[in-house]
């Protein structure tokens, strides 16, 4: 009666040391790091065990295999070896197979809470010796860990199950901003640009005053092209930041008198590279039979890459004095922490 008690116990043993090992491993290894520095419980308890790696994998499998040895050799010594095997075989199956796979629960999380201790002083004394072995078990037989994806369809159904992750940590917009990546080639310049009569035009000869400037603003444009005549061609580009109240004197004294082209079937990132090359963020779009059908900005770009243009309204870029005054602002706000509140 005492061997089938020892046999159980040592049973039972094994199945917490599977527990054991599942609340380990739960989180990413970053994860638990991230969480340990900022003091978290248990994840500062677990991380001083989880730390040392492949050592504390191999120590976990080394003490379930020997406790379920035991369990089988003592078992086997008080009934047939068949019955052994078909107590001991499906119990440790069903361990490994569905243990790992469900949540982790508040017991098993105390149990690894209470282990930890006695785990991370055997690891201290044993870390070189089953780093040794770890690594060269995992030189000869592991494979690479394979991401699981193979198109950019598996990536943003990732994204997708990310934004429905109840500890997710991404913002909606870093994650709507990586959707957006993945699906910018695929878009073309005519499928975002502005058709030419919706967008704001002004003739070369156009006093700049109070009525040009309000037209202007009720546009909401940046921009407008200029045309030398009110059928002829287009000469250039005005850009509505350089005006105000005090501006005066003709469009074409504060045109940019050069203009670029692309073509509606260009890609995003063709789009892209030409405001690069050019260093303008205004560009006429043709079609095959030359026809000018649009505008694009490299706003309009920016939009459908990120959702929107980053940045808040400042704009005074030309003024050292603003720019320091703006950062020194964000400074005096920013509470500075205190020796202990800093986790090395």
């Amino acid at each position: 009666m005492t061997k089938l008690a020892i046999a159980l116990i040592a049973l039972l043993l094994a199945l917490a040391g599977i527990v054991v090992r599942k609340t380990y491993y739960a989180l990413p290894v970053r994860e638990l790091k991230r969480r340990a520095a900022k003091h978290e419980r248990p994840a500062v308890q677990l991380y001083r065990a989880v730390a040392y790696g492949n050592s504390l994998r191999t120590l976990l499998w080394l003490y379930i295999g020997l406790t379920s040895a035991a369990s089988l050799v003592l078992l086997a010594r008080l009934l047939p070896v068949w019955a052994s095997l078909l107590i001991v075989g499906p119990l440790l199956w069903i361990a490994f197979s569905l243990i790992p796979a469900t949540r982790t629960t508040k017991l098993g999380t105390r149990l690894a809470v209470l282990v930890t201790p006695l785990a991370a002083w055997l690891l201290n004394y044993l870390y070189p010796l089953l780093s040794r072995g770890a690594a060269t078990v995992e030189r000869r037989y592991k494979t690479p860990a394979h991401t699981g994806l193979f198109e950019r369809d598996d990536l943003l159904e990732l994204i997708k199950r990310q934004q429905e992750q109840a500890d997710n940590r991404l913002t909606d917009e870093e994650l709507e901003i990586v959707k957006r990546t993945l699906s910018f080639s695929d878009r073309s310049v005519g499928d975002i640009m502005t058709p030419l009569k919706r967008f704001k035009t002004v003739l070369a000869a156009d006093t700049i005053g109070p009525i040009l400037i309000d037209e202007v603003h009720q546009s909401g444009q940046e921009f407008a092209l200029v045309r030398e005549s009110r059928k002829g061609e287009f000469v250039g580009t005005l850009a509505f930041r350089q005006l105000n109240l005090e501006s005066q004197g003709k469009v074409s004294d504060a045109m940019r008198p050069t203009l670029y082209y692309l073509h509606e079937d260009d890609s995003l990132s063709q789009a892209l590279h030409a405001f690069f090359v050019t260093n303008h963020p205004l560009f006429v779009v043709v079609s095959n039979a030359e026809e000018q059908v649009g505008v694009l900005t490299i706003a309009d770009v920016l939009k459908q890459l990120l959702g929107h243009v980053p940045g808040d309204e400042f704009d005074q870029y030309a003024d050292p004095s603003a720019v320091a005054a703006r950062h020194a602002a964000v400074s005096e706000e920013t509470p500075v922490k205190t020796d202990d509140e800093v986790v090395e």
